[in-house]
């Protein structure tokens, strides 16, 4: 037994393992579990202690502690090897750069940026001093590997091409742009906060900028106040949560995660001894608990650590709606969602840095997330009628997605009981919603939810344009989405387009919250999504204008208009025309 497996199985036994993770009953010399791969209300998982396998027979998974730790921490072998060894206490002997495989080389390179970053912290006092005036300890900072990228063009990539790395590996994962005359340094006068897989790994890194470049040229990423790294062959955005591999544990051992939106807010968090707090700064929550590489994604991870999920963003509307977004997600996932409620002026890592007992209290006293809505419906509008269409429109979205019938019945009475509205009115009006519409997710954006026939298939698409106008119109970092309305914009005309804004006006912040569910999150198929709703929604409106020429083409015909008739049949080709390249650009 020379390898590292062997003496790790031989140290381990897979109750040991499996039992840290989920919890085991006798079965006979067995264990046996409900089976943390698939959802299942009986136990059909089974491990057996001779063989030192699992086996379930509700969904066929299978293996040893390190296929288990591979499938349950959404990582690979490596990432599995490392879990395993730290816990038996082995040490892992790696080789050199030019003897490892591809994968293995971007974390080695990963590594020693983060060790150059690390360095350079040390040694730049302004920086320290900043973070310990934001309330890091130098605990925190040296447990996060909080760094420093210097403001210069080449700084650690020169560092690492002189380490024996090439630069077409540095691009791959992320810490070198190429231009014209050669390639600079993505992150330059950042803060640097690395990312890290659930075993530890660093993948990837966020930067917050502290010192002005000077020479920005053409670079905007000089610009951003927080930088995050591109999707690599390391770094999913939908794989990871800030902050995962330290919170873990914590997360299964209080039975809760609390997610919050940045570093500091994260790090704050967990000097005040909430080590279950994860933040999604540079990462991206998805509608489902696996990604398109079959690995288990960051939401995914946290639901087997723990179905009870707290929110805790900036109280401010735009916090309220990012919190919403995730929310509208893990309820769909069926967790159990609360939201913290914070002043609208402050985030949590003001909140801890003032009085950490502050947010001990807000974590205590946290919401779910049906209740927050209806409660800030009844403080906000006093009328009845504006308090029934508002529950509508934010409240029955998230109740159409709770999967309990018995659940859903209570929150109907918690509305009647808080709105004073007529229970059985509730009942029909939310019976009503459900049969028009289709669960809003961010995944169907391409699938407008069959509304009642007296809202027609334009009137959808509108919707969902002009949600995405008022949306916009609080946003900064948007600009191709705001390129794609202004293009519509001039496709339609300056007229029609403010008289379909003046028509949705009244319905304007509902939709801007429709809005942000659906778009609110970072991916590169949103501008596709868009650009195709852009397109239908043009059609539609020129199918119109064809349906009205054409009947006026047919009217001047029976009444012998000959005179204005060619003029008419012009225009009703031209439609046709567009109609047709409309229909060209789809197939592209």
């Amino acid at each position: 037994m020379n390898s590292p497996v062997d003496k790790i199985k031989e140290r381990l036994s897979i109750v040991d393992v499996i039992s840290s993770y989920i919890t085991l009953e006798p079965s006979g010399k067995n264990y046996k579990a409900k089976c943390p791969f698939h959802n299942e209300k009986t136990p059909s998982f089974f491990i057996s202690t001779d063989r030192n396998t699992y086996y379930c027979f509700g969904c066929g998974e299978k293996g040893d502690i390190f296929s288990f730790v591979e499938k349950f921490e959404g990582t690979d072998f490596i990432g599995a090897l490392k879990l395993l060894a730290q816990r038996a206490g082995i040490p892992l002997v790696y080789e050199s750069p030019a003897a490892s495989d591809q994968t293995e080389r971007y974390y080695k390179i990963l590594e020693e940026a983060t060790i150059y970053f690390e360095k350079n912290l040390e040694v730049n006092q302004a920086v320290k001093d900043y973070l310990l005036g934001r309330g890091i300890t130098q605990d925190s900072i040296k447990k996060f590997r909080i760094g420093f990228a210097p403001a210069t063009w080449r700084s650690v990539s020169d560092h690492l091409i002189n380490k024996g790395y090439q630069s077409k590996d540095l691009e791959v994962v992320g810490l070198i742009k190429n231009k014209n005359d050669g390639f600079y340094d993505r992150f330059r006068g950042r803060i640097m906060f690395p990312l890290s897989d659930s075993s530890g790994r660093v993948i990837a890194f966020s930067g917050r900028i502290f010192e002005e470049i000077k020479d920005k040229g053409q670079d905007e990423l000089a610009l951003a106040k927080y930088l995050n790294s591109p999707e690599t062959p390391l770094f999913n955005k939908s794989n990871v949560l800030y902050g995962i591999d330290k919170a873990k544990l914590a997360i299964k051992t209080r039975g809760y995660s609390i997610i919050v939106e940045g570093q500091f807010d994260l790090i704050l968090s967990h000097q005040s001894s909430f080590e279950n707090t994860v933040a999604v700064s540079g990462t991206a929550f998805a509608n489902t608990t696996q990604s398109n590489n079959e690995k288990v994604n960051n939401l995914g991870l946290i639901r087997r650590l723990s179905s009870n999920i707290i929110f805790a963003y900036d109280g401010d509307s735009a916090g309220i709606r990012a919190a919403s977004r995730s929310a509208m997600i893990a309820l769909s996932l069926d967790m159990q969602v609360k939201i913290a409620i914070l002043p609208s002026t402050k985030d949590p890592a003001d909140l801890i840095k003032e009085n950490p007992e502050n947010w001990k209290e807000i974590i205590k006293n946290s919401v779910n997330i049906i209740s927050f809505h209806i409660d800030r419906i009844c403080q906000e509008n006093k009328d009845q009628r504006v308090r029934g269409k508002q529950i509508r429109e934010i409240v029955f979205p998230f109740l159409q997605i709770i999967k309990s019938e018995i659940e859903k019945a209570a929150y109907i009475n918690e509305i009647n009981q808080k709105t004073k509205l007529p229970e059985e009115a509730i009942r029909k009006d939310f019976e009503s919603f459900v049969a028009g519409h289709s669960i809003i997710m961010p995944k169907d954006e391409l699938n407008p939810p069959n509304i009642a026939n007296h809202t027609t298939r334009r009137e959808i698409l509108e919707e969902r344009l002009y949600g995405v106008v008022f949306w916009l119109e609080e946003k900064t970092d948007q600009p191709e989405l705001k390129i794609l309305c202004d293009s519509f914009k001039s496709e339609v005309g300056e007229n029609l387009f403010e008289k379909l804004k003046i028509k949705y006006e009244p319905k304007k912040n509902p939709l801007a919250f429709k809005a942000d569910l659906w778009y609110g999150t970072e991916n590169n198929a949103i501008v596709r999504d868009l650009e195709e709703i852009i397109l239908n929604l043009e059609e539609e409106i020129l199918i119109e204008e064809s349906n009205s020429l054409r009947q006026e083409i047919l009217n001047k015909e029976q009444n012998n208009e000959t005179e204005s008739l060619g003029q008419t049949l012009s225009d009703y080709q031209k439609i046709v025309g567009k109609i047709e390249i409309i229909k060209n650009r789809r197939l592209q």
